[in-house]
């Protein structure tokens, strides 16, 4: 079976790889300034068998430690300096660590103190919904007091407001931006 992927690979190379093969023709374009395949095409000879080389070493050191030096690698695996290594790049040099204990954690905690905190409940729960039942309950207290049971107070009251609605509709042009500005702030006293 790999006799015939390695010939199959062998007849069909032009296919894959190839500097200046015309087996797509102009089906696929790269611009001259584009094409980084040409640096690959002239490396040398070393270079291109180095990842082949590496992996015969690799397979066979593997196959001769396995099957002749089992015990003599036990031993080695048994030891500190080995467990430290084996740990070390086990662990992908401790770059998951490092990144949560420092960037990860750091990033987490920021966000729960300045986001969910300050923004969340603090400023966005001031002005939603916390703020809007405060200066309800605020208003409503405040409406309570003003209810004394005497006919005095209640017409006082009654002639006020009128006459301040009256005072605003006539100079509305004049007043429609100092209003829009007295009931906001009135609003976010009345929240905070």
């Amino acid at each position: 079976m790999s006799l015939l992927s390695i010939s199959i690979g062998f007849l069909t190379r032009d296919l894959f790889i190839g500097f200046g093969t015309d087996f797509w023709g102009m089906s696929i374009f790269i611009l001259p300034q584009n094409y980084v395949l040409s640096d690959i095409e002239f490396i040398d000879l070393f270079h291109k068998l180095l990842p082949l080389i590496i992996s015969i070493f690799g397979a066979s050191s593997a196959y001769f430690i396995y099957s002749f030096g089992l015990e003599y690698f036990y031993t080695i695996k048994k030891t500190s300096w080995f467990k430290a290594i084996y740990n070390f790049l086990n662990r992908k040099w401790y770059f998951d660590r490092l990144y949560n204990e420092f960037i990860g954690q750091n990033s987490l905690n920021l966000s729960y103190h300045f986001s969910y905190k300050h923004l969340d409940r603090g400023i966005i729960e001031k002005l939603g919904p916390s703020g809007i039942v405060s200066s309800i309950n605020y208003t409503i207290e405040q409406l309570i007091n003003l209810q004394s049971g005497h006919i005095y107070h209640y017409l006082f009251l009654f002639l006020f407001s009128t006459f301040f609605l009256i005072f605003i509709v006539l100079n509305i042009s004049h007043f429609y931006l100092s209003i829009n500005i007295l009931i906001f702030l009135a609003a976010f006293l009345f929240m905070i």
